[in-house]
């Protein structure tokens, strides 16, 4: 058994199976339901899924789904920094606010290098991260140019790349 199927084992307080490429994940209901809309809406409306014993989850890697999970959890599955892009998109598509807020804790702590934190933070609206990367980079000596001209931090919409400018600009003259 894998540390993803070990984080979700079946007990008292699980009450559906969530089943991603042929492996289970046992979960409680009501916990997912307050930490996700979208889990609330299938647990909770009038879709098939709320009646099956085995919801299947489509399109997506059991590994990562595993570890998105667990970031509402007490103890969180650590996410590798391979998975950080594909953990925020999770994040939205589950609708899991809450692990979202603990991946950007995560990158913000990770070896992952300042530049991209910056590009992620502006690409998916993580303001601290994106903070967080300006900051450390201006900590470090290096010119905030670097950043505006990663091919990277170019092909993030204009609104990202505005936001990013600004806050480079601000902190120059902090």
């Amino acid at each position: 058994m894998s540390i993803y199927e070990k984080a979700f084992p079946s007990s008292a307080k699980t009450d559906a199976i969530l089943v991603v490429d042929g492996k289970k994940l046992h979960v409680n209901k009501a916990f997912l339901s307050y930490n996700s809309d979208y889990f609330n809406s299938l647990f909770n409306s009038e879709f098939e899924e709320k009646s099956m014993a085995e919801i299947p989850i489509r399109e997506v890697e059991f590994k990562d789904f595993a570890t998105l999970l667990s970031l509402v959890h007490a103890t969180p599955i650590k996410p590798t920094k391979d998975q950080f892009e594909k953990l925020i998109e999770l994040s939205d598509r589950f609708m899991l606010p809450g692990a979202k807020n603990r991946l950007e804790s995560f990158m913000m702590t990770s070896n992952l290098n300042d530049v991209d934190k910056v590009i992620l933070g502006g690409k998916y609206e993580l303001d601290e991260l994106m903070l967080y990367g300006v900051e450390e980079f201006k900590k470090s000596g290096e010119g905030s140019w670097i950043i505006t001209n990663d091919n990277k931090f170019k092909s993030l919409p204009e609104k990202a790349q505005l936001k990013i400018a600004l806050l480079i600009l601000k902190m120059s003259f902090i």
